[in-house]
């Protein structure tokens, strides 16, 4: 305690006796009282684990009354016994308000027992407001140790289940040595029962803690070299998709498919693949949530090699670019409309605002550069891609 707030007239010493004859009644009258307001304490004190607070207890009140003997500060013998105390409070899975209450419900006690006691033996009024005072003082000393040692306890767990739970994160991930045994022990110890579904939200920051808090499921926390994830369980869970939208907002993300924990490799690489995708503006980014793969398959399975798709786009297309970049862009507009109205030339005329004199012209033109790619379903499919892939790549240019 310091000593600037200990202001303690040191007390006669048939007074100080007066109250150490009486320390074994006044500890049961603060027990008592605690356990008369506080229902979990009411448990804890009538069994044997609530013998360690019944000893800490009386050792403060012992050391109270030897400083008050000499007037001078309490020593800080009992400051670790408290801290211990904490730490066990939070090991045995009690609030800290639970904790807090019962200090000031033991302080009021302490107080009105070592008031009658002093009030007996004579001491004078302003004795007896000074020690009101260093009561109080002494308590909430004692109550910053015991919740020190609590908060610390509660760190160094938190500090090992986060890393108890990047080792789940690290092992469920481990395609080439799966061991669903040694995965099911890590699952018990980070607490994260490992669902029958799961899904990976790939992030762009390296804050990840917004997004977790915003929802309602417990989320694994993983890292690598690569970035940050989360590992959402029932991804698809009645509500989940707009609770995911809200978490995420605007922050750069991308959502893997629902896959079995055996696959959650996966659905980590697609996410991320989506996600340098959005970020090169290959597939579009919604205006709030995460890109969802499961709703760009097409551009991912276009888009994931994105020399190839470029070779892709420049051989097949090779012909056209070279065409002055009028004729070029009208020549392209037309094969991409001949594609989507699967070649009826009245609806290709209407959606181009042409006549179909017009369209047939450029078509004309378009098998004399493309020679039988038009003619058949390969070449077909081939053309589409080349003109999905151009587009995707002219995108990320921009």
């Amino acid at each position: 305690m310091a000593d600037g707030l200990w202001s303690l007239t040191p007390l006669p010493p048939e007074a100080v006796e007066a109250v150490r004859t009486a320390v074994g009644p006044l500890v049961e009258g603060l027990v008592a009282e605690i356990r008369a307001e506080s229902p979990v304490y009411e448990e804890v004190l009538a069994a044997p684990e609530g013998m360690g607070i019944r000893i800490g207890i009386e050792q403060a009140i012992r050391a109270f009354l030897d400083a008050a003997e000499r007037g001078e500060p309490p020593s800080s013998d009992t400051a670790e016994l408290w801290r211990r105390l904490g730490e066990a409070e939070f090991q045995a899975g009690r609030a800290l308000d639970e904790l807090r209450s019962a200090f000031r419900t033991g302080t009021r006690a302490a107080w009105r027992g070592a008031a009658e006691l002093a009030a007996a033996t004579g001491i004078p009024t302003p004795v007896v407001i000074s020690l009101a005072e260093a009561i109080f003082v002494y308590s909430d000393q004692l109550a910053s140790q015991a919740i020190e040692g609590y908060l610390r306890m509660q760190s160094d767990e938190a500090g090992e289940l986060e890393r108890r739970r990047r080792r789940l994160a690290t092992l469920l991930l481990d395609d080439e040595s799966w061991d669903a045994e040694a995965l099911a022990r890590a699952a018990v110890l980070a607490r994260w029962p490992i669902p029958s579904e799961l899904a990976v939200l790939a992030l762009a920051s390296h804050s990840p803690g917004a997004v977790a808090r915003g929802l309602s499921v417990d989320v694994l926390v993983g890292a690598d070299a690569a970035g940050v994830f989360l590992v959402l369980p029932d991804p698809d869970g009645p509500g989940r998709r707009r609770e995911l939208d809200a978490a995420v907002a605007g922050e750069p993300a991308a959502l893997g498919p629902t896959v079995a924990p055996r696959e959650t490799h996966r659905s980590l690489r697609w996410s991320r693949t989506a996600l340098q995708l959005m970020q090169r503006r290959a597939i579009a980014r919604p205006a709030r949530g995460p890109a969802r793969v499961d709703e760009h398959l097409a551009g991912l399975v276009l888009l994931d090699d994105g020399e190839l798709a470029g070779h892709l786009a420049d051989t097949r297309l090779l012909a056209i670019e070279a065409l002055p970049a009028l004729e070029r862009d009208r020549l392209l507009e037309t094969l991409e409309a001949w594609l989507a109205h699967q070649r009826h030339t009245p609806r290709i005329a209407e959606a181009l605002h042409v006549h179909p004199q017009t369209v047939r012209y450029r078509l004309a033109k378009l098998r004399e550069l493309l020679g039988d790619a038009l003619e058949t379903p390969d070449g077909r499919f081939e053309l589409e891609l080349a003109l999905r892939a151009r587009r995707a790549l002219e995108a990320t240019r921009h």
